[in-house]
């Protein structure tokens, strides 16, 4: 009677081994990311100061919305001293496989870049900048910004060096 429950055993490991294995071996690695995947919209989940604090709700909070040749870019965050900081953009961009262009037709600035408030768009050379792909990434820096996006099918992260790593969810 061991041996019979033995060998039943072992034959239903093969089996559903076997049948693990073929399921293993079909799965095929998803496509790469294209650039036409990004629009939609992001959530801020939170921002890494290069201090290694780590800023969350209440303390900051925004949104990104692009689709359609139209961007909305929200951002409010506590900063140190207490005072809030924030912009808000309407933004106008073209996106194809090779490169991002970006214009900010509206733009308000609230103790962020420097004390008090702003209409002022950062300057640009160039409306457009390349895009790079690294493995199922897709990277770029928006126009006029100092910031360095890396997108992936889950959200992208935004970089400024020596200042920050801010990690956004794409919600929809």
């Amino acid at each position: 009677m061991k041996a019979v429950r033995e060998a039943l055993c072992a034959g239903a490991f093969l089996t559903f081994g076997a049948a693990g294995f073929a399921v293993f071996a079909d799965q095929r690695q998803p496509a790469p990311l294209r650039a036409s995947e990004l629009p939609g919209t992001y959530e801020l989940v939170d921002r890494v100061l290069d201090s290694g604090k780590v800023l969350r709700r209440p303390d900051i909070a925004a949104l990104y919305a692009f689709g359609n040749g139209r961007a909305n870019f929200n951002l409010f965050v506590r900063n140190a001293d207490g005072t809030l900081a924030s912009e808000s953009s309407i933004i106008r961009y073209t996106l194809s496989e090779e490169q991002y262009c970006e214009w900010i037709e509206y733009t308000t600035r609230n103790n962020l870049d420097a004390p008090g408030v702003t209409n002022e768009a950062p300057p640009v050379s160039s409306h457009c900048t390349p895009i790079k792909k690294a493995g199922d990434k897709l990277i770029f820096a928006p126009p006029g910004e100092s910031v360095i996006t890396t997108y992936d099918r889950n959200g992208f992260t935004a970089v400024i060096k020596g200042q920050f790593t801010d990690h956004w969810r794409k919600i929809n």
